[in-house]
């Protein structure tokens, strides 16, 4: 009982050190268990509506109708044939209406009831931002639908009229659903498949498979999308991982935090506490009794710290879901509680700061009670760095910053690891608007000189309108990574419209093969190696030979001369599948397969940037406060363990400004080379990571951090500094003139 009393009083009077521990221990446990959950909910969600639904593996057009049946038998597949069409409301709002199916990609209603012939389902979305409400009627192509609920497709679950887009804007595009009957009453629909195979393993090597036995069976493939290529499905996949990713890492570094800065601790106070110890134990205590009592330290602090953030991660679950799932609506019949996570939450910081403060004490606890008593245990040996920076030779000021730093490496390292993750934090959200800033201007602004892009469903061979620019493109896979496929393009090269350079800033002529640095580096291929690739739409194998590597940030292309790429496809020598140009064109009904307005495509980005915002504001307040803590946490130890030192200062004359600036400075360049590793760390960190997101993006974004967002993290970053020594000031002014005396009398 006396030494529990002894720990609630040590604690009391050293409430900061151990409150920063607390807290970091209650923010890792949250969202360690907050982010899990909804990661693992969303994927169950999603993975619910997939199978109850029936998504399909790949959706695809053919220039002949299929014998279902028979290619179902032949193939250990089903398929189902649809229809889409794009449809104008006389408020300006674009449908993508799509036929109820009644076997692959089944709309999943989300409220209100189910579809008949006189009604008409919409996604949330759009219904809520055009403010239709159930029973509502909607013109479509002339005649009026009652809005019957909303709905959400399994194959179309984040609302984006394209990839370029990126980003959902329900005021103007939206998607619906119809019966088939009222479908094929509509004029400018669309027909195509989708595909699903009984086997859920290898769905691509199968995807080949269907693809070779309608090649075989003389069916033309005009178009063909994978599943795991599609952007509407995908993005709910990049959210998970995003997620899981999040969830080990933040609070991963800030578990390492709190057990360095309790391994600090405790050593410190057992180091102080020698002398009691040792008496301790000539009054009878043994050690495990004493192992007990500094055990209780990281046990009271991970143990409500655990406790508390497991509470506050289960209470944040449900709101984040929700938030998902106002971004992608999913049904949902109720959420899933794991406990393995609660327990996770819960007894990780336990079992890891109770280790690791185990192993300090044990070490400090194994010396006889006569050394003890004697004090032996705080030991003024100089280290090997200290030795070899040789300090003579600086000032008396110079020397003791330095000494400060060197003497106490465990302290440095909590200071230096916790400046690199505050800076991994400060940066990131930053980093991500720079590199999204980068594609935008020196990527896509940069590759491109056009404001139109007409993509046609046949191959055209007449002369291009006026003022356009005609090329051709296949979609390929490489046969070193067949889960990667990009476009080769044709060009002429004398065209205007591609504007290529190489990595030293020199301008391309595309009448060569040329890959783009993304893709080279994705592919590991330079100039002068082979690239063996396959023909997605008729499966045949090629051999490209790079000549050049552009360095554009654009995407992941390879560029080849027109004439070139239509031998190598052996089509006419003038056939090509696009245009480019800077007009706005009108073309026949179901003439194009996709139209790209380069506007569009820059203002989905700027809007991305803008929404991220929040995120970048968010992670500037919470690294902001973790560094003030842990500069605040580490400035404390250096004024606790020199409380002598300052008074001796005070005694000697030295003015308060003086002796804060002796012993708060110290730390600056620490902070300083903190902040330096923690810039590569974090550009390493986001490569890493953005490259494992390529799959579920459908587009690479460089990473690059911009010198004045650099600028900027260290002006916060000082600032935090500055503040937190502030705050300091305080304690080193309450020191008295008289603790110096007190040392030498004892």
């Amino acid at each position: 009982m006396t030494l529990l009393r002894k720990t609630f009083r040590t604690m009391r009077e050293n409430k900061a050190p151990y409150l920063g521990a607390f807290f970091m221990v209650l923010i890792s446990s949250m969202l360690l268990v907050g982010m899990t959950m909804v990661a693992n909910n969303l994927e169950l969600i999603f993975n619910a509506l997939s199978a109850d639904h029936m998504l399909g593996d790949a959706e695809f057009s053919v220039s002949s109708d299929l014998n279902i049946s028979s290619l179902e038998e032949q193939t250990n597949a089903s398929i189902e044939k649809s229809s889409v069409a794009d449809v104008e409301l006389p408020s300006g709002q674009t449908l993508r209406i799509f036929a109820a199916n009644e076997t692959l990609n089944r709309h999943a209603v989300l409220e209100g009831d189910d579809l008949d012939e006189d009604s008409i389902l919409i996604d949330p979305l759009f219904a809520s931002t055009n403010d239709l409400k159930i029973g509502d009627s909607v013109d479509i192509g002339g005649k009026e639908f009652s809005v019957a609920g909303t709905v959400v497709l399994p194959n179309y679950i984040y609302v984006i009229r394209s990839t370029e887009e990126m980003i959902n804007d329900p005021s103007k595009f939206g998607i619906a659903v119809l019966s088939q009957s009222n479908m094929a009453a509509m004029p400018g629909t669309s027909d195509f498949y989708a595909v699903r195979f009984a086997d859920r393993t290898d769905i691509h090597e199968q995807e080949l498979s269907f693809r070779s036995q309608l090649l075989a069976e003389g069916i033309e493939i005009t178009d063909w999308e994978s599943t795991t290529n599609k952007s509407m499905v995908t993005f709910v996949s990049l959210e998970i991982t995003t997620l899981s990713t999040m969830s080990k890492v933040v609070p991963g570094m800030l578990l390492i935090l709190s057990v360095i800065l309790l391994s600090i601790l405790l050593k410190r106070m057992i180091q102080r506490e020698t002398a009691v110890i040792g008496t301790l134990y000539a009054l009878g205590y043994r050690q495990s009794e004493l192992l007990r009592h500094y055990l209780l330290f990281p046990l009271i602090v991970a143990g409500t710290g655990g406790f508390l953030g497991v509470l506050l991660g289960l209470a944040m679950v449900s709101p984040m879901l929700n938030f998902m799932l106002s971004v992608f609506p999913m049904p949902v019949d109720a959420y899933q509680t794991n406990y393995a996570f609660l327990a996770i939450g819960l007894l990780l910081p336990v079992i890891v700061l109770s280790l690791v403060s185990y192993v300090v004490i044990i070490r400090l606890l194994r010396v006889s009670p006569a050394d003890l008593m004697k004090g032996s245990r705080v030991s003024e040996k100089t280290n090997f760095i200290e030795r070899a920076l040789k300090l003579d030779r600086f000032s008396f000021n110079t020397k003791f910053q330095i000494r400060e730093q060197v003497r106490s490496l465990s302290r440095t390292g909590f200071l230096l690891f916790g400046v690199i993750v505050a800076t991994i934090l400060l940066l990131y959200g930053l980093t991500m608007q720079s590199s999204l800033n980068y594609m935008l201007n020196e990527g896509i602004a940069a590759l491109y000189n056009l404001k139109y892009e007409y993509v046609f469903n046949d191959l055209q061979t007449d002369s291009p309108p006026e003022g356009f620019e005609q090329f051709n493109g296949v979609y390929v896979t490489p046969d070193q990574d067949t889960s990667a496929n990009f476009a080769i393009i044709g060009v002429f090269p004398q065209s205007t419209r591609i504007q290529l350079k190489d990595t030293s800033g020199d301008k391309l002529i595309p009448d060569r093969v040329i890959i783009t640095k993304i893709l080279a580096d994705k592919l590991n291929v330079g100039i002068g190696d082979e690239l063996h690739v396959t023909n997605d739409e008729d499966l045949k194998a090629y051999t490209l030979t790079i000549e050049a590597v552009a360095d554009s940030a654009a995407g992941e292309f390879i560029f080849m001369p027109f004439a070139d790429l239509n031998q190598m496809l052996d089509m006419p020598a003038d056939a090509y599948i696009g245009i480019w140009g800077d007009e706005q064109m009108q073309f026949p009904e179901g003439a194009l397969s996709s139209t790209k307005d380069m506007d569009a495509v820059a203002a989905g980005i700027r809007n991305l940037i803008s929404q991220s915002s929040i995120m970048v504001y968010s992670l500037i307040i919470m690294s902001f406060i973790l560094g003030l803590i842990i500069i605040f946490l580490v400035t404390g130890l250096i004024i606790e363990e020199n409380r002598n030192t300052i008074s001796l200062f005070k005694i000697l004359g030295y003015r308060p400004k003086e002796v804060n600036k002796l012993i708060l400075d110290s730390n600056t360049i620490v902070v300083v080379i903190g902040y330096l590793i923690g810039i590569p760390v974090l550009l390493i960190s986001v490569t890493a990571f953005m490259q494992s997101l390529t799959e579920s993006m459908q587009m690479t974004i460089p990473t690059r951090l911009n010198s004045w967002y650099m600028l900027l993290g260290f002006v916060i970053v000082m600032v935090t500094y500055q503040t937190a020594k502030i705050l300091s000031r305080k304690k080193v002014n309450r020191i008295p003139l008289s603790e110096a005396l007190k040392a030498g009398t004892e």
